[in-house]
């Protein structure tokens, strides 16, 4: 396993006014590189096999504006608590991590405590990633920049992309010398490489761990890359190369452990994945809002019905669970015909996983609910441990819950 960055420069202050932020960006992700080559917020065939007793659970509260979680490999929960400008650790273990000496259950500081661009301060985090060796990844969309907290010391960040002024350029350069603009969703892959969704600019973008090629494209160690996306937004060159396709609006990325990326692309209704370094919808691809349908149905198609898909987490078996904001549900394609919660399905179709449908029959509501029809307000977030228990964050309702056995 492999590092990002391990000799970036210290974070300095930037004086430039950027882009407010805009309240529906959610950015999830897929953290990599555990003992035993699993990977943080992942399940298993084994776990999703779960009682269908599951219920709702409240983890954190309090919150504005919560968006990114992810996992690390002992199962700390990470929350970017995006407008009170912080990210914040749920401890799953004792430990002295990020300058605390955590207690198992209780929230703790890990990044940030005030909006800015100034040393130390984070700027409305979005999306979170985190390696095998700790290192917390944080996207700052208004201040179009990806820093880095240590787990060990002064939680000072570090500077992994972006200068501070919203454009693009830089492909081929150290990562910290390339503009960004708006990156929100960010990945971290077993071999520690960093994907970050550069919304704005409409493109996906890499920051490699160590020199190789990947994705057709020979990498240089720190150096940023476009791997999926033209710079024109919109939905061309679909079922052709990923540097060559058009992305719509990226907004959240997970990366597998076979090497494939996943792109969530709300603007178009879709999820994508590059493999082989083809670019193909995997989710959805109407390019349009569809009313809720049914379940049990082709993932991909008019069937396949989304309405601004905003999170992105993969399970360790492949399967593929999303964050429906507008339809205010929990979705999931499962690679494998399985059994979910107690339900069965159907590898490749698309069912909902929480949120009562059709919207206005949710009954659900607060802790103790079961999964299936807990009423779900603007779910953006989300993150799936290696127990199988499924974490989203609640943009309006300011909370994180998770779903899983009462």
């Amino acid at each position: 396993m492999h590092a990002i960055c391990p000799k970036a420069v210290e974070k300095t202050g930037h004086d430039e006014t950027v882009r407010g932020w805009r309240g529906w960006v959610a950015a999830i992700v897929l953290c990599a590189g555990l003992s035993l080559g699993a990977m943080a917020g992942t399940s298993t065939a084994a776990t999703n096999s779960a009682s269908s007793s599951a219920v709702v659970t409240t983890v954190a509260a309090g919150l504005r504006s919560p968006s990114g979680l992810t996992l690390d490999s002992a199962g700390d929960l990470f929350i970017a608590d995006t407008d009170q400008c912080r990210v914040l650790m749920l401890a799953a273990q004792p430990a002295d991590l990020y300058g605390h000496r955590e207690v198992p259950g209780r929230l703790y500081d890990v990044a940030g405590s005030r909006c800015g661009t100034a040393k130390n301060d984070v700027d409305y985090p979005t999306g979170l990633a985190v390696n095998s060796l700790g290192d917390l990844f944080i996207a700052e969309a208004t201040a179009n920049r990806v820093v880095m907290v240590r787990p060990a010391g002064s939680r000072s960040l570090v500077d992994i992309a972006g200068t501070g002024v919203a454009g693009y350029n830089g492909d081929r350069q150290p990562a910290p010398l390339a503009q960004l603009d708006e990156p929100t969703g960010l990945a971290v892959d077993r071999g520690g490489d960093l994907f970050i969704a550069d919304e704005a600019n409409c493109r996906v973008r890499e920051v490699a761990a160590v020199g190789g090629t990947q994705y057709g494209q020979a990498m240089a160690p720190l150096n940023i890359y476009t791997v999926a996306g033209t710079g024109v937004c919109g939905s061309a060159g679909r079922g052709g190369p990923a540097v060559t396709g058009q992305l719509f609006d990226p907004v959240a990325v997970a990366a597998d452990s076979a090497g494939d990326l996943f792109i969530d692309d709300p603007g178009d209704q879709s999820v994508l994945e590059v493999h082989a370094n083809q670019l193909n919808v995997v989710v959805g691809g109407t390019g349009s809002y569809q009313l809720y349908l049914s379940d049990g149905v082709p993932a991909v198609g008019i069937a396949a019905e989304l309405n601004d898909p905003e999170g992105i987490a993969l399970g360790l078996d492949g399967a593929l669970y999303l964050t429906d904001t507008h339809m205010r549900s929990i979705r999931v394609v499962p690679t494998l015909t399985t059994t979910v919660f107690g339900r069965s399905m159907t590898a490749g179709d698309m069912y909902t996983l929480a949120g009562a449908l059709p919207i206005d029959t949710a009954a659900g509501l607060g802790d103790g609910t079961q999964w299936i029809l807990t009423h779900l307000d603007r779910p953006l977030g989300i993150a799936v441990a290696a127990d199988g228990r499924v974490y989203f964050s609640d943009q309006n309702t300011g909370q994180v819950s998770s779903i899983g056995p009462g």
